[in-house]
């Protein structure tokens, strides 16, 4: 596997945890993880995942933890650098978690192009960190996976409604209705970075030729998607 997983720290075994103090300093603590038990987390999700999205290339592609940029995990296509933000030592299922959304987002290269449907994308990229922490034990996906979706709560569905990208709850509840049908037609996976050669300014025509692009073995379970918004 071409990529590259780096630590910001000199020291083996070390993770630094960034502190912001203000605009030029920072503070840093050091966690000490099992740096194997993180790297073959991180490539066995990557072969996995890649099987799916149809994706061999992972050219240049650095993924480095923690975010310096914040406490969150980021994709940065610029800089083909995925950031994750595990903290608290080693929890496969949160690598997992975070870094199933990233690389989501790495498979789309630019992503969607219509800032409105973003959500979509949002959308699609949290079913991902869902679905292949369901491909592993249960210990490891239940606080992750079954918490958060059984707890979701229910939204209205449009086609004329624009949604916010970031909000969590609502791209939840999607994934959570889109689940089953990755579910029964896994291989959809290697139609997901067609919608990022999609100019639609509505979610109902970015569904429309997201289909019209699909291979016979997929449309039927984009169909079923289109009939989740009314």
């Amino acid at each position: 596997m071409n990529f590259e997983l780096n630590e910001f720290t000199n020291i083996p075994n070390c993770y630094h945890i960034f502190n912001f103090v203000n605009d030029s300093q920072f503070e840093s603590t050091c966690n000490v993880v099992n740096v194997s038990q993180f790297e073959s987390t991180c490539e066995n999700l990557i072969k996995e995942m890649s099987f799916y999205f149809k994706q061999a290339s992972f050219e240049g592609l650095k993924i480095l933890n923690p975010n310096p940029n914040g406490n969150i995990p980021q994709y940065f296509y610029s800089d083909n650098i995925i950031y994750l933000t595990v903290w608290d030592g080693i929890r496969e299922s949160q690598i997992i978690y975070q870094l199933a959304h990233e690389l989501c987002h790495y498979f789309m290269k630019k992503g969607i192009k219509n800032d409105e449907l973003k959500y979509f994308e949002e959308t699609v990229c949290d079913l991902s960190s869902h679905f292949f922490l369901r491909n592993k034990p249960q210990k490891i996906h239940k606080v992750y996976d079954d918490e958060t979706l059984m707890n979701i709560t229910e939204i209205d569905l449009s086609y004329s409604t624009s949604y916010d990208r970031y909000n969590r709850e609502q791209n939840t509840y999607i994934a959570k209705l889109l689940l089953p049908i990755f579910e029964i037609t896994p291989s959809l996976w290697s139609e997901v970075p067609k919608l990022a050669d999609i100019k639609a300014s509505t979610i109902g025509k970015l569904l429309d030729l997201w289909e019209n692009k699909a291979t016979a073995d997929h449309k039927k379970a984009i169909q079923e998607i289109q009939n989740i918004f009314k």
